[in-house]
């Protein structure tokens, strides 16, 4: 895989779902973002299905980027 512009904005994209998917398995981290940032938690809530489907099209589009690249 060639590293460029758009691998790395990829690399960024790809390390916030999975720190997404971890923060929203762990319980301490949501006990805290209820508690420290009430109407953000109310207005943008944790939720693993979301982060997921997050996570999957990162990945997606990943495997688009290495695609276009090999061609």
């Amino acid at each position: 895989m060639e590293i460029n512009f758009e691998t790395i904005i990829w690399f960024v994209f790809l390390l916030d779902a999975t720190a997404n998917v971890v923060f929203s398995r762990s319980n301490r981290f949501n006990v805290w973002y209820k508690k420290s940032l009430p109407r953000a938690s109310v207005q943008f809530p944790l939720a693993l299905g979301w982060s997921l489907l997050y996570l999957g099209m990162v990945i997606w589009v990943g495997v688009l980027i290495y695609r276009l690249q090999s061609n």
